[in-house]
């Protein structure tokens, strides 16, 4: 998966054909560079996502069975193969790159000439020297696009040649492949020289007819043209009164009441947003959360509903709401007015998530019609502070983008892509859960073809098999596709030193709001980069830090070409799941964000979003847990998870510093790979890492090194339990640390790529999700609280300061967690002899008569000398039993590194070697019939002297490794055993 925790599949061209390189100078964007790889179809797709999804818990069961398990073995090798590196658009040749062409608006659509009836053999023959005109094609050439490329089929083979430079518009006047189908029709010369239409041939081929025939749609600007609606009282102009009357949505009556006369929205002037939100009741927590953060900042908002269930229980909470109308007519014609799913988290379900897919952008268009600007966001993104001075030009760097018609998140991770050379992110993904749209025409053509692209795509979802769960196919890869696909005008530039493109730009953002004072703001800001511009380098920096825009064009319904224009929300401000929640960027520098996304975000199930809750509680901006979770005796969540923790009572918190390496010896010698639990890769590349032996403190970043660590931080988290487990307490995690990023694909010495060193210092302080399964503890009798659950404003004082310190005698002084805190001095100590065990740890608690306490706290160096056993063969057995849903998975997480890696992409023969964690620390003696065969044949007797303690405890565990093919396992079990142990244990 890639940014946003959406899925976004590859387009087609990721595989078959050319990668799109983008230029400021572009006037199209449908070049590519080969690639060389197949196309991924059908079984092969679920397969893969079949695979993913064992990682958080979703069974193979919603799958084809075996055989789309099979499939998913080898799609992941040959998905995991390297493309060839793509080429910097300044070293191609001059026939590839594309002049500066300033594209005329709002011209007419030319009619097409009618298609052939069909594409067949004898649809016209290979008339070579029959050429006509200048694309070197035969007469009965015609036009197919997939995927933002379009190309041109000739002869009875149908061989396509790739259309480089398109003309603006010639995509929607092709005929649009369906399905993966692009690969029936072979690529002329091989692929090879004579393949691509250079500039000339691209602008012949492009007044060809579209083709016709099967697995063919035809072209939407066939149809007639339809008006484009616009605003009663004009683009820009703000809502007309009487707007709801005329609308095709209903609005409940805390709505109506918020927009009458004398309402809190009456009035809102143009330019102004209004937030808006979209989702349906089986994710009414996650909306109610969102609400409430709005409501803090006393933002205008309105939550559109996917299903009346919502719709009614927005109204209960006074929340104004809007749903489509029922009935007939346009509105019914365009689609479902409701979403339904027998899945509570709509984002694995294809058919209701792209429909709710289709429907938001309906609710945008509504809203837009009527004359409102909207800033639209996704249910899991928050907003912290106001982002209004952002999107009305209140702050200088955004003095550009407050004149855009649209204006957009990206999932950049680094300010690599900060600046005008890198486009401000716009070549790069771009993350729709928080998207700016003015009421102007070139954002309504947009959302309308946004719309029509995802009404396409229903096509091919409808063929899936209807139990299947997949996250790839989404709104937001249409958004990107509609968005690279609409002709680049590279010479309109506000920033630029040349004042006729600093001119063309200016006329396009005149004409966004023509309102005098719109006009006068855009004039000042204008004027402002003009003397910026002529004070050269006195001004430079200034001028850079100025947000750029793009100019772009596409032909709307009603067969007129419309401009507009796109930028980019600042990444620190409006900020991803990384920068926020793994990088802790915002935090390290001091400042909070407008708004964070939780994107980079691992663990979504169908059933729900369990790695984003887990986010946000841990920083505490989850509102909506019910009292309960804070009380000493009550459910976690309401309706009450299974199993319950109503047989707990109070809190155990591991504080202070989980690692303390000060006091381990130098050198340190481990085999590196003592921790993994899978090496894969080159033959070379598995025995060298299986022999090399380095010292802990000087190993290099990695995922040894992140794996090892690791290790050591996980025993004290299964201990932690084990000691919880004996109080009957739920267990407040400490904060925990990563030595490498998780990605889902290769790392930079232990960094998502592009990220540099001083903007995440390893280690870093990583989320639960990183190394652990959220969905798994939700449903096991493992309760667990965020490592900031005692900062809460919601714990009272007198609860917080109910606790008891258990210390183990000759412990060294536990020193502050990595995050700075300094364990918290305790109003009673409970001092125990290292080797006793965590049950005579809990019934000392009860002798002392401080079994009540709210929080009882222990450190590392205490917890490390208690002897390991609950103590009975039985209480460990059934401990041992819940720890293994929850640790015990072996393969669970990759990690690959470009360090294991060198000459991969370079060389697509050279396998990719990755690491896989994590081994589940020792298990509790249990006997010899023990879950998993292993421990004691009774619990050992405890040690009490603390050097043997530590020394059994820090000695190398031993592995013996079983190779097979381009892997090596740690252990004997393979995937399909561990993966039935893990769900039914």
């Amino acid at each position: 998966r890639r940014g946003s925790g959406k899925r976004k599949w590859p387009p087609e061209h990721a595989f078959s054909e050319r990668a799109p390189t983008y230029s400021p100078h572009s006037t199209a964007n449908s070049r590519h560079q080969d690639l060389s790889m197949k196309p991924v179809h059908g079984a092969a797709v679920a397969a893969l996502g079949a695979l993913a999804l064992i990682g958080c818990g979703v069974r193979l069961t919603h799958f084809n069975g075996p055989a789309t398990r099979r499939a998913a073995v080898q799609l992941v090798v040959e998905h995991e193969q390297p493309s060839r590196r793509l080429v910097p658009e300044t070293q191609q040749p001059a026939a590839a790159r594309q002049p500066v062409v300033a594209p005329k608006p709002r011209v007419p659509v030319t009619s097409a000439p009618p298609p052939p009836a069909a594409l067949s053999p004898r649809a016209g023959g290979d008339t070579k020297g029959g050429k006509a005109g200048g694309d070197g094609l035969s007469a009965d050439a015609c036009l197919i696009a997939k995927w933002g490329g379009v190309w041109a089929l000739e002869g009875p083979r149908r061989t396509r040649y790739h259309v480089d430079i398109p003309t603006p518009g010639c995509d929607q006047r092709s005929a649009e492949v369906e399905g993966d189908s692009l690969a029936t029709f072979p690529k002329a010369h091989g692929g090879g020289p004579g393949y691509a239409l250079g500039e000339k041939g691209s602008k012949a081929a492009c007044l060809r007819r579209a083709c016709a025939g099967p697995g063919l749609r035809k072209p939407a600007l066939v149809e007639a043209p339809t008006p484009l609606q616009a605003p009663p009282n004009g683009w820009g102009l703000g809502p007309a009164p009487g707007w709801m009357e005329g609308s095709p949505l209903r609005f409940n009556s805390v709505a109506r009441k918020a927009f009458a006369a004398g309402g809190s929205y009456e009035g809102m002037p143009p330019g102004q947003p209004l937030l808006l939100v979209f989702g349906g009741a089986s994710v009414n927590d996650m909306l109610r959360n969102w609400a409430l953060h709005v409501q803090r900042l006393a933002l205008p908002y309105v939550v559109t509903c996917m299903d009346e269930s919502l719709f009614t229980l927005a109204g209960n909470h006074g929340m104004p709401a809007a749903i489509f109308r029922g009935g007939s007519g346009e509105e019914a014609s365009a689609g479902p007015g409701v979403v339904t799913t027998r899945w509570k988290y709509f984002r694995m379900d294809p058919r209701a998530f792209m429909t709710m897919g289709m429907l938001k952008v309906r609710f945008f268009l509504a809203f837009l019609r009527a004359g409102f600007d909207i800033l639209c966001a996704d249910l899991d993104v928050l907003w912290l502070r106001d982002p209004r001075p952002w999107v009305t030009g209140q702050v200088a760097t955004s003095a550009l983008i407050s004149f855009a018609d649209i204006v957009v998140s990206t999932d950049v991770t680094s300010d690599a892509a900060e600046n005008d050379r890198a486009s401000w992110g716009l070549a790069q993904e771009l993350n729709t859960g928080m998207l700016l749209l003015r009421s102007s025409p070139g954002a309504a053509v947009v959302c309308e073809a946004w719309v029509d692209r995802m009404k396409q795509e229903m096509v091919s979802i409808e063929k899936l098999p209807k139990n299947m769960l997949q996250w790839w196919s989404n709104d937001q890869t249409f958004f990107n596709e509609v968005h690279m696909r609409a002709t680049l005008d590279g010479f309109a530039n506000p920033k630029a030193t040349d004042a006729a493109r600093r001119e063309r730009a200016a006329e396009h953002l005149r004409s966004i709001d023509r309102r005098p004072a719109r006009t006068a703001a855009l004039d000042a800001a204008l004027k402002r980069l003009g003397d910026m511009i002529a004070a050269g380098p006195a001004k430079a920096g200034e001028l850079e830090d100025v947000r750029g825009l793009q100019f772009r064009s596409r032909i709307g319904c009603d067969g007129q070409h419309h401009s507009f224009a796109i930028g980019t929300f600042p990444y620190e401000l409006f900020a991803s799941g990384h920068t926020f929640f793994s990088q802790s960027l915002q935090l390290r520098r001091g400042f909070s964000p407008v708004a964070v996304h939780t994107t980079f975000q691992f663990c979504d199930t169908a059933e729900f979003a369990w790695g984003k809750r887990s986010r946000l509680r841990e920083r505490l901006l989850w509102l909506v847990d019910p009292d309960s979770y804070y009380e000493r005796v009550g459910p976690a969540s309401e309706p009450q998870p299974e199993p319950t923790e109503l047989e707990y009572s109070g809190f155990l918190h591991l504080d202070g510093a989980l690692l303390d390496m000060s006091s381990w010896p130098r050198p340190y010698m481990r085999s590196e790979a003592s921790a993994a639990i899978k090496v894969e890769g080159s033959r070379s590349f598995i025995d060298e890492t299986l022999a090399r032996k380095s010292d802990v403190h000087t190993m290099r970043d990695g995922p040894a090194r992140h794996l090892l660590l690791d290790s050591f931080q996980r025993r004290l988290i299964h201990d932690a339990l084990a000691l919880a487990r004996a109080m009957k307490r739920k267990l407040i995690l400490p904060p925990l640390q990563c030595w490498s990023d998780r990605y889902w694909n290769a790392l930079v010495r232990g960094r998502f790529p592009g990220v540099r060193a001083d903007a995440q210092p390893l280690p870093f302080h990583c989320p639960f999700d990183h190394l652990f399964d959220n969905e798994k503890w939700a449903h096991s009798d493992a309760p667990i609280r965020e490592h900031s659950f005692l900062d809460s404003h919601r714990v009272l004082d007198r609860d917080r300061n109910d606790s008891v310190r258990l210390v183990v005698r000759g412990a060294p002084a536990e020193a502050r967690d990595h995050l700075g805190r300094e364990p918290a001095v305790a109003a009673r100590t409970l001092e125990l002899s290292p080797g006793d065990d965590y049950a005579k740890a809990a019934s000392a608690l009860q002798q002392k008569g401080w079994g009540g306490a709210y929080v009882v706290k222990v450190g590392a160096r205490s917890l490390e000398l208690l002897c390991e056993s609950l103590g009975s063969a039985k209480a460990n057995a059934a401990f041992n039993k819940v720890v293994q849903r929850v640790l015990g998975i072996g393969e669970q997480i990759r990690y690959c590194d470009d360090a294991d890696n060198r000459r991969w992409p370079g060389d697509a023969r050279h396998p990719i070697n990755c690491t896989w964690g994590f081994h589940r620390p020792p298990p509790l003696p249990e006997g010899s019939g023990g879950l998993l065969g292993v421990g004691a044949s009774a619990p050992a007797a405890c040690r009490t002297d603390a050097k043997e303690i530590l020394a059994a405890r820090f000695a190398e565990p031993e592995r013996s490794w079983k190779g097979r093919g381009g892997e090596s396992w740690s252990t004997q079990d393979r995937p399909g055993y561990l993966y039935h142990q893990y769900m039914n244990k």
